[in-house]
C-alpha cells in the first residue's frame, strides 16, 4: 500500500522503477518476464546484506542499457526486504532533504543515478552515509561511461561514486546464464522469442532494442530519423535533460537534406513526433515524452537508453550539425547540460559553440569556473579585451583576480611583440603564435631555463613534446642538451623514424645509441592495440582516449586522429594540434589560429 509517497518494496509498481517493458507474449504470460538469475545475484545479495541489515550499504549496477541491471536490483531487494519502504526521490534535492533526518528500514531507489549526480545542487556524500548510518540501503544503476566519467574526478561527487560497492552487469548472457534461460523459455513465450533474436541479446531484445533501432534505420519519413538523431545526438554529447519541442525542431534541421527542408518547420514536429513516440513493444519508444519531475507539464522528451548507446556506437565519429549545436547552446536550461555541451565542443574544437554555452553559463548563472573557461579560450583567439573584461566582471572570486592578474600581464608581454611581428619579423610572430598556443606556459620556462634553472628546461622539453615542437626540439639538442637529444629520439622511435635514429646514432649520440635496439623491436602493426584501445574508449575507460590518440599520434594518422576528434576522445584535440606542429602542416600563426577557433561543425577549419 502506498503511504505518503511511500511504497513497500513488495509493492512498488517494477515499471515504475525503471524496469523497461518487455515486448508482448502469449496472454497467460506474466506482466514482467520470468527473471533469469545472472552469475552475479549472490554476490550482489551479499553486497547488500554485507552488514546483516544492522547498518546500510550502498551499490551501484554498472552496465549497458538493457542489459538487465534494474531488474537484477528489483529481484534481489524484492527478496531480501520485501516488507521494507522504498523512495524514488524525483531529484537530488529532494534526496539531500533526507540527510538531516533520514528513515529506516529503507531502500532508496536511485535509477539512472547519473541525474542526481549531475544535478544542481548534486548529490552528496554527506548525505548517502547519513543514510547508509541509519541502515537504508541506497542502491543505483549507471552505464559504463557514465561510472568512468564520475569516478575520474577528486570532487565530492566522485568520491562517492568510488566508495559504492559496484556489481558489473555484462551485455552478454554466460553460458550458464543462457542455460537458465532456455529453461525459462518453456514456461515463458517472451523469452522463447527473445532467444531467436540475432541482433540483440536476451534482455535488450526483450525490452524491444532490435524494434527501436529499426524505428530509427527504417523510418516512415526522414522527419522521424532526423528527430531521434538529434535526440541521440544530444544525449551523445551529454545532454540528460528532456528536449523540448522548440529545441528538438530547430535542431533536426541539420540532419534533412534539401527539399525536406523546404517544409515549414511547423510541418516537421507534427510529421516526425507520433511515429518516434509510438510504442513499439509495450511501452517502448524511441522518444518518450517527460515530466522533468512536474506532474500534469511536458517537460520534454528523452531517446530510449538502447536506441542512444546503439546511435552513439553507430555515429561515434560523424559531426553533429550546425543547427543542433546552436539549439542546445541556445535553448538548454539546465546548467549542467550547458556544461556537458560546452566540455564536448572544446573536447572537439568546435570553439564557436564552446563560446555560446560558456558565455551563458558566466552571465546567466554567474558560474566562476564557467568565466574561468571562457577568458582562457578568449587568450587562445588573441582576444585579450574579451577576456579581461568577462574577469573583471564583479566576481568575489581569488582564482579568477589570480588569472585577472595573469592574463593583464601576458596581454602586455604580446603586445610589446605584436609590432615586430607585424613588421614582418618571423621570430617575434613565432613567439606571438607561441604565447596564444598554450598562454604562456612554454614562454615562461624558456624565460626560466635562460636563466640555468635546469628543472624549467626540462619540463620545457616535455612540454614542447606534447605539442609536437620537433624543430626546437632538435634545435636544443643539437647546442648539447641531452634531455632534449632524448626526448627528440624517443619521437623518432614512436615514429619508426629508424633513418634519422640511426643518423644520430652514427653521429656519436648517446640516446639514439640507446634507443636503436628498441626502434628495431617495433612492432610493425599496432592494429590489434588500436581496437583493444577503442573498445576501452567505448567502455568509458577515463585512460584509453589519451592512450589511443597518442598511438595515432605516433602512427602520424591524421584521418583517425580527425575522426577521434569528432568523437570528442580526451586527448584528440591536443594530439592532432601536435600532429599539425611536427608535420609543418600549419605555419605557426595559422596552427595557433586553428587552436583557438578550431573548426566548423562540418569539419572545415575556422580562419584559415
Amino acid at each position: 500500500m502506498e503511504t505518503g509517497g511511500v511504497f513497500r518494496v513488495d509493492e512498488a509498481p517494477p515499471r515504475g522503477l525503471g524496469i523497461h517493458s518487455a515486448i508482448p507474449g502469449d496472454e497467460g504470460d506474466d506482466d514482467l518476464p520470468v527473471y533469469v538469475s545472472r552469475d552475479f545475484d549472490f554476490r550482489l545479495r551479499n553486497a547488500l546484506a554485507v552488514n546483516g541489515f544492522d547498518r546500510g550499504s550502498f551499490v551501484v549496477m554498472v552496465g549497458g542499457s538493457s542489459s538487465g541491471k534494474t531488474r537484477s536490483l528489483y529481484e534481489a531487494v524484492y527478496e531480501l526486504v520485501p516488507e521494507w519502504a522504498l523512495v524514488q526521490p524525483a531529484d537530488a534535492a529532494e534526496l539531500l532533504d533526507l540527510k538531516g533526518a533520514p528513515p529506516r528500514r529503507t531502500v532508496v531507489w536511485l535509477d539512472e543515478l547519473q541525474r542526481y549526480l549531475s544535478a544542481d545542487p548534486p548529490l552528496s556524500s554527506e548525505c548517502i552515509r547519513a543514510l547508509i548510518r541509519a541502515g537504508n540501503l541506497v542502491v543505483g544503476t549507471l552505464w559504463p561511461d557514465q561510472y568512468a566519467l564520475w569516478t575520474a574526478g577528486h570532487e565530492d561527487v566522485h568520491r562517492l561514486v568510488k566508495a559504492a560497492t559496484v556489481i558489473p552487469v555484462p551485455d552478454d548472457l554466460t553460458g550458464p546464464e543462457k542455460e537458465v534461460a532456455e529453461a525459462a523459455a518453456e514456461r515463458d513465450s517472451r523469452i522463447r522469442q527473445a532467444l531467436k533474436t540475432r541482433d540483440a541479446g536476451l534482455t535488450q531484445a526483450l525490452a524491444g532494442g532490435p524494434a527501436l533501432v529499426m524505428c530509427w534505420e527504417q523510418p516512415v519519413n526522414p522527419y522521424v530519423r532526423a528527430i531521434i538523431t538529434a535526440a541521440a545526438d544530444a544525449h551523445r554529447l551529454g545532454v540528460q535533460s528532456p528536449l523540448s519541442e522548440t529545441l528538438l525542431v530547430e535542431a533536426m534541421a541539420g540532419y534533412l537534406q534539401g527539399r525536406q527542408r523546404v517544409r515549414s518547420p511547423g510541418e516537421w514536429l507534427p510529421e516526425a513526433l507520433p511515429h518516434a513516440t509510438r510504442p513499439q513493444f509495450g511501452e517502448v519508444s524511441a522518444l518518450s515524452p517527460t515530466d522533468g519531475g512536474r506532474p500534469g507539464r511536458l517537460a520534454g522528451y528523452t531517446v530510449a537508453d538502447y536506441l542512444a548507446q546503439h546511435l552513439r556506437r553507430e555515429r561515434r565519429v560523424e559531426t553533429v550539425p550546425h543547427e543542433a549545436w546552436q539549439a542546445l547552446v541556445t535553448r538548454l536550461i539546465r546548467p549542467a547540460d550547458l556544461w556537458q555541451v560546452a566540455e564536448s565542443a572544446l573536447a572537439r574544437l568546435r570553439c564557436r559553440y564552446a563560446e555560446g554555452a560558456l558565455r551563458r553559463l558566466a552571465d546567466e548563472f554567474r558560474d566562476a569556473r564557467a568565466a574561468s573557461r571562457l577568458a582562457a579560450l578568449f587568450v587562445r583567439q588573441d582576444r585579450f579585451a574579451d577576456a579581461v573584461a568577462v574577469l573583471d566582471a564583479g566576481w568575489n572570486d581569488e582564482d579568477l583576480r589570480t588569472q585577472l592578474l595573469r592574463t593583464r600581464e601576458l596581454r602586455q608581454r604580446v603586445e610589446a611583440i605584436r609590432p615586430r611581428a607585424l613588421a614582418g619579423e618571423v621570430a617575434a610572430r613565432e613567439r606571438l603564435a607561441d604565447i596564444l598556443l598554450d598562454g604562456g606556459e612554454c614562454d615562461d620556462l624558456r624565460l626560466r631555463a635562460q636563466r640555468r634553472d635546469r628543472p624549467a628546461a626540462e619540463r620545457l622539453v616535455d612540454r614542447l613534446a606534447a605539442r609536437g615542437c620537433v624543430r626546437e626540439i632538435r634545435k636544443r639538442a643539437e647546442l648539447g642538451d641531452f634531455y632534449a637529444a632524448e626526448a627528440l629520439c624517443d619521437l623518432y622511435v614512436a615514429w619508426g623514424d629508424i633513418d634519422l635514429l640511426e643518423a644520430r646514432a652514427q653521429s656519436g649520440d648517446p640516446a639514439a645509441q640507446l634507443r636503436l635496439s628498441k626502434a628495431n623491436r617495433r612492432h610493425d602493426s599496432p592494429e590489434n592495440e588500436l581496437a583493444e584501445l577503442r573498445g576501452a574508449v567505448d567502455d568509458g575507460n577515463p585512460e584509453a582516449g589519451p592512450q589511443l590518440c597518442a598511438l595515432l599520434f605516433e602512427m602520424r594518422d591524421e584521418a583517425r586522429l580527425k575522426a577521434e576528434l569528432n568523437a570528442g576522445t580526451a586527448g584528440a584535440a591536443d594530439r592532432l594540434i601536435a600532429l599539425y606542429m611536427a608535420l609543418d602542416r600549419f605555419d605557426p600563426e595559422r596552427l595557433a589560429r586553428l587552436h583557438g577557433y578550431g573548426f566548423h561543425a562540418d569539419g572545415r577549419t575556422v580562419h584559415l
